[in-house]
């Protein structure tokens, strides 16, 4: 394992069709599951939109914290703010 190399969650996405049966809660965890079991890792970060009151509550819930960083990168199109939020596995 890297020491300079941490897991990211990155474009997590739940189709609007199937949104409300748990499918979001089940990816974070898949992922939380091999950070911490198959790559020993003990955190987990992710970025989100502010704006995407979903997504935002979906991470908040499953026990993300926001660090307070900030930022409106030119990749982020549309997003006016991009939060940036750690979990401990």
């Amino acid at each position: 394992k890297d020491s300079h190399l941490q897991p990211y969650l990155s474009n997590l996405c739940v189709d609007q069709n199937v949104r409300g049966r748990q499918i979001g809660k089940a990816m974070c965890r898949l992922v939380e599951c091999i950070a911490r079991d198959a790559w020993s890792y003990e955190k987990v970060y992710l970025h989100v939109d502010l704006e995407n009151v979903a997504a935002l509550n979906l991470y908040v819930k499953e026990g993300y914290e926001d660090v307070g960083c900030r930022w409106n990168p030119f990749w982020a199109g549309q997003a006016a703010e991009i939060g940036y939020f750690v979990k401990n596995l």
